[in-house]
This record gives structure tokens, C-alpha cells and sequence, in this order.
């Protein structure tokens, strides 16, 4: 259904083209070439996960500051927060120790969760991100103050194609693919994410990334 979309939008258009329905311009071509960008998205974040759950996404792993990645991929954020008026906040406990793992990928699946909680964040909300050191392991929390999880949907939202709010259309709530990918990522480096929603208290979404 996701492929297929955005692919009869762009036959659809191009036959009207075709029967001069619709004139040949710049505006109507611009909207057609988005429908090719969500596609080329679509396939690469699907090709990714297919290798995540395959193991062959190759990680370049090595010594890594989990403090130093969650500043920058937070300042990353901050326009995009900003335009939405959300008040971001960290947490970071000092004294955290390196982590062997791979930068960028940790980045990506930082940024996946930001992503779905700005999603998921009203005008004037809150988002935060903490991080702590366990006995063997490094907890990142990333919170929301929107609507929250449903308790039987908990498990689902790291589905791939799934949302939890099924009114959120692909242009707005993203492809479906994003945590699907962030649980691969994070299973590959021998962790284990998942969500929580105490009642009234919005979403926090979990990682755990064992030190060695």
C-alpha cells in the first residue's frame, strides 16, 4: 500500500498530462517529483531494514560518547523544534562511560525517535531525552507529551507500516518504517528497545545499549 500510493499518483497525473487534463507545468511537475523522492525514501528505508533483520548491515563500530552523540543530534533538532514552539530538554547523567557501538547508526535511531516524538507532540509540548548508566548497560529515554500509547499497541508501534494513530497520513506521520528500523538497529548492537505510556503522562520510548 505504501509503495503503491505514491506510484498511481504518479501514473494518474502523468495520463492526465498525457490527455491534457492537466497542463505541463512546473507546479504540477514539482508535486510529481515529491511522489518520486517519498519513493526512493520508501525503498531505501525498506532495502535498510531488510538487512538490519538479515544481519548483513554492516557496523562500523568502535569507541563511542553517547553524551557527545545525544548534544549534537539534539542541536540537529533544534529548528525543527523550535518552529513547533516544543521546549526540548536534556538529561544526561555525568560520568557515562564509551560504548563500543556505531555512531552514525546510534544517531539514526536517536533521530527516529525524536522524529516520532515530534510527531506525536502538540504545538507548545515538551520532548526530552535523558540518558543513564546502568549496571552494564546505558539507558537513553527519549519522552513526549502527546497523546500516549494505548497499552495493546505498545508492542505494535515498532512494527513495520504500523501507527498507532492510523488518521496520520504518509506526509505527516512519516513512512511507518522509522522505529522498525530503530529496533533492528538496536538489536544488532545486542540491545532491546521498547515503549512505555503511563496514563496521562504522554510517551517514553527505551534503549538499552550494553556497554561492552
Amino acid at each position: 500500500h505504501e509503495l503503491r500510493t505514491p506510484l498511481s499518483v504518479l501514473q494518474g497525473n502523468l495520463r492526465a498530462i498525457l490527455d491534457d487534463v492537466y497542463p505541463l507545468e512546473k507546479a504540477e511537475i514539482a508535486r510529481l517529483y515529491d511522489e518520486t523522492r517519498l519513493l526512493n525514501r520508501l525503498v531505501d528505508d525498506l532495502r535498510e531494514l531488510a538487512q538490519a533483520e538479515a544481519g548483513q548491515l554492516g557496523l562500523n563500530v568502535r569507541s563511542t560518547d553517547v553524551r557527545e552523540l545525544i548534544h549534537s543530534t539534539a542541536a540537529n533538532f533544534a529548528p525543527a523544534v523550535e518552529s513547533k514552539e516544543i521546549e526540548l530538554s536534556l538529561e544526561i547523567a555525568s560520568g557515562l562511560p564509551a560504548i563500543q557501538a556505531d555512531p552514525d547508526r546510534l544517531t539514526q535511531v536517536l533521530r527516529n525517535l525524536l522524529v516520532n516524538a515530534l510527531n506525536h507532540t502538540p504545538t507548545g509540548g515538551r520532548i526530552g531525552i535523558a540518558a543513564t548508566f546502568l549496571e552494564s548497560a546505558i539507558r537513553i529515554t527519549v519522552t513526549d507529551s502527546g497523546e500516549g500509547i494505548p497499552p495493546e499497541q505498545r508492542e505494535r508501534i515498532f512494527d513495520r507500516f504500523y501507527r498507532a494513530d492510523p488518521s496520520r497520513c504518509r506526509e505527516n506521520g512519516g513512512s511507518g518504517l522509522g522505529l522498525a528500523i530503530a529496533r533492528s538497529l538496536v538489536e544488532a548492537h545486542g540491545g532491546r528497545i521498547w515503549a512505555e505510556s503511563p496514563p496521562g503522562q504522554g510517551a517514553r520510548l527505551l534503549v538499552e545499549l550494553p556497554i561492552q
